[in-house]
C-alpha cells in the first residue's frame, strides 16, 4: 500500500488528476503543465486548496537575461577588436616576416620605421601595400619605400625608403646601410 502522506490530486480544466508526488506536481507546475491557479487535495484536507500552499512558486527564468548577459560581455569585447583588431594584425605582420618576398620585406620595413620613429614620439599611419614599393636584389637585400602620414606630433605625409637585409639562416630581416652611402 502507497504512503498517503504523498498521494496529491489536483483539478485542472474540470477534471481529477492523481495521485502525484509533492516532487512530480513540482515538475508539472514549474514547467508549465499545469497552471498556478490549480487546486489540490489528498486524504485529511477538508477541500481544495492552491497548489502553491504545497509547492512554492519559484521564479520563472527569463529567457532575455541570458541573452542581455551575453550583450554585456559581447558588445565591450567587439568594440575592443573592433578598434584594436587591426593594429594587433599589423604589429603582427611587421614582427613575425621570416622568408624573402617582397611582401615580407614591406611589412618588415613598416617595422623597422616604426622603431625609428618610437624614440621621437613621431606615429605613423601607413598607406596600402600598393602606394609603396619593394625592390628585392641579389645578396639578400631590399629596397622598401613607404609612404603614409604622421599622426603625431605634427601631422603630415611622409615617403621614406628603407635598406633591410635578409639573413637565411636567422631568416630576419634588419635595417641596413643604403647601398648608396658605402660608396
Amino acid at each position: 500500500m502507497m504512503n498517503t502522506r504523498e498521494e496529491f490530486y489536483v483539478h485542472v480544466h474540470g477534471e481529477q488528476l492523481g495521485p502525484y508526488t509533492v516532487r512530480h506536481l513540482d515538475h508539472l507546475l514549474h514547467s508549465g503543465l499545469i497552471p498556478a491557479d490549480t487546486l489540490f487535495w489528498r486524504e485529511g484536507l477538508e477541500q481544495w486548496a492552491p497548489i502553491t500552499t504545497l509547492v512554492p512558486l519559484r521564479a520563472r527564468r527569463r529567457p532575455w537575461a541570458r541573452l542581455a548577459a551575453a550583450a554585456v560581455v559581447l558588445v565591450p569585447v567587439l568594440v575592443f577588436l573592433a578598434c584594436f583588431a587591426p593594429a594587433v594584425a599589423d604589429g603582427w605582420r611587421e614582427q613575425s616576416q621570416r622568408e624573402f618576398s617582397e611582401m615580407a620585406a614591406y611589412w618588415a620595413g613598416r617595422g623597422v620605421l616604426r622603431e625609428q620613429a618610437r624614440g621621437s614620439g613621431k606615429v605613423p599611419r601607413f598607406w596600402e601595400y600598393h602606394q609603396g614599393q619593394v625592390q628585392l636584389s641579389a645578396g639578400q637585400m631590399a629596397r622598401v619605400d613607404l609612404r603614409g602620414e604622421w599622426l603625431a606630433p605634427r601631422p603630415g605625409e611622409f615617403a621614406t625608403t628603407l635598406w633591410l637585409t635578409f639573413d637565411p639562416a636567422s631568416r630576419l630581416w634588419t635595417p641596413a646601410p643604403s647601398p648608396t652611402a658605402a660608396r
